[in-house]
């Protein structure tokens, strides 16, 4: 273990092993108890105890929490991307190959969403890529002159 520790660059124990023949808080009970000496009430009694015990310490809502959203959101994705974006079509394993079986719900879909993902130069009014610009932008430095000529000049 102390190979381990000195990987993971962590300060070697500084405190003896323990020993337990000087323990001063010895336990009341042996633990575990020997089930084969324990009547059969005491061995349901003892079983019921524990894993009660057991589930409530397993318990743990900020994990469960996210893994729900994370299970759903996956779930979702996938559903989404089945439904409106997978290409049933060229899928070797469709057993009605050549037909997109969600084909009318897409259709739907991009007539409501219609041309959002794509631009035109009539709608956005943007010059096409690498296009010159009509009107000058004017001097870089407007503006940065005059105080160039109130700071003292070095040299």
């Amino acid at each position: 273990m102390g190979f381990i520790n000195r990987l993971l660059g962590r300060n070697q124990s500084k405190l003896p092993p323990f020993d337990f023949s000087r323990n001063r808080f010895p336990a009341k009970k042996q633990w575990p108890p020997n089930l084969r000496e324990l009547t059969e009430k005491q061995q349901f009694y003892f079983e019921r105890k524990f894993k009660r015990r057991t589930r409530l310490k397993s318990i743990k809502p900020t994990w469960n929490k996210w893994t729900k959203i994370v299970q759903w959101s996956m779930i979702s994705f996938i559903v989404v991307h089945g439904v409106f974006f997978y290409d049933f079509a060229a899928d070797p394993m469709n057993p009605t190959p050549g037909k997109q079986p969600f084909q009318g719900l897409r259709d739907k879909m991009w007539a409501i969403l219609g041309n959002f993902y794509t631009q035109s130069s009539t709608t956005a009014g943007v010059p096409d890529r690498g296009a010159r610009r009509l009107e000058s932008m004017g001097n870089p430095r407007a503006g940065v002159e005059e105080f160039d000529d109130a700071s003292p000049k070095a040299g």
